[in-house]
Order: C-alpha cells, then sequence, then structure tokens
C-alpha cells in the first residue's frame, strides 16, 4: 500500500499535498520530477518551475521493515513557514491525533486532516523552534495509536534533513 502512496505522492506533485489539497491523492500523473538523495531523505524537485516547489521526503519503517509512515517536508505557498505533512495507514485511531517529539524535546500534538482511501494525513507548520530541533536533531519519533488502543512509535531519521531543508528553500 506505502509503494503505491509514495509513487503517488511522487509523481502527483508533492505541492498538490502541501497546498492540504485532498486532490492531491488522488491524481495518478503529474508533472516530471526530479529527485536528489540527502542521507535519509529524498528532495522531488518538478522538472519545470511552473509546476511547482521542491519537497523533501521519508518512508519511516517499523521494527519489522513494513513502510508505516509517510513523511513530507516542503513550504507551501499559503504558510510563511514551513510545514510538515504525516501520511499514516489507514486503521489508526483518529480521535488522539499524531504526536512528534524531536529527541528529548518536549512532544508537539496534532491532529488528523482527512482519511483517504490511500492513509490519513496530519499537517504541522514548522516554526522556528521546531525547525531548529529538526536540524539539530537525531531522531523524531512520530506516535499515533493503532485500532488496539496501542501506542505505536515510528523513528524518522533526521540524518540529511539540514541538507535536503537547504535544497527545497534554494526553489
Amino acid at each position: 500500500m506505502f509503494d503505491q502512496l509514495a509513487s503517488r505522492l511522487r509523481t502527483a506533485g508533492l505541492l498538490g499535498l502541501m497546498a492540504l489539497s485532498p486532490a492531491a491523492f488522488a491524481q495518478d500523473s503529474g508533472p516530471a520530477m526530479n529527485t536528489e538523495r540527502f542521507q535519509d531523505w529524498d528532495v522531488n524537485c518538478p522538472v519545470s518551475a511552473a509546476d511547482g516547489n521542491c519537497a523533501m521526503t521519508q518512508m519511516a519503517k517499523d521494527a519489522s521493515g513494513e513502510p508505516v509512515l509517510q513523511v513530507v517536508v516542503g513550504n507551501p505557498p499559503q504558510l510563511d513557514s514551513a510545514a510538515i505533512t504525516f501520511l499514516t495507514p489507514l486503521g489508526v485511531r483518529l480521535a488522539p491525533g499524531l504526536q512528534l517529539q524531536v529527541d528529548s524535546n518536549e512532544p508537539i500534538g496534532m491532529p488528523y486532516q482527512v482519511c483517504l482511501p490511500q492513509g490519513c494525513r496530519a499537517d504541522l507548520p514548522v516554526r522556528p523552534e521546531l525547525l531548529t530541533q529538526l536540524r539539530g536533531g537525531n531522531t523524531a519519533t512520530v506516535s499515533m495509536i493503532d485500532p488496539n488502543s496501542q501506542r505505536v512509535d515510528v523513528d524518522v531519521s533526521l540524518m540529511g534533513f539540514s541538507a535536503a531543508k537547504q535544497r527545497i528553500d534554494q526553489n
């Protein structure tokens, strides 16, 4: 399921996602993209600048190696800051939302915005304090609640985050 999701996100143009448009999930094709690798992050940029801005992505996996979380960071034009979008599989408990914690810093909670057949999405603006934590951190932990009311922690590597963020800020 997540392989299809990752492919659709790339081909749909990640800015549709970052513009918070649910229609972005349903598209099967979009602008051509160039992908660069920055350690654990991929930076996807449209071939034509007219097709939008770059975004950085990472597919986080559980302990068994199964993909369980897609993380997308971009600079949506409607915000004064960057934003992170978290895409989870269906079946998560919606009411508790997601929680993001960078290293041992204070966790940040966020609600889900929408669930579609491809998964559920939560968005978080990246304020300066969080950006500093992400750039200087080693691991971000995203916590969600599964259908059995069990907390699931998924680690997101921050290796390459600063370089990838610098690259998407160039567009």
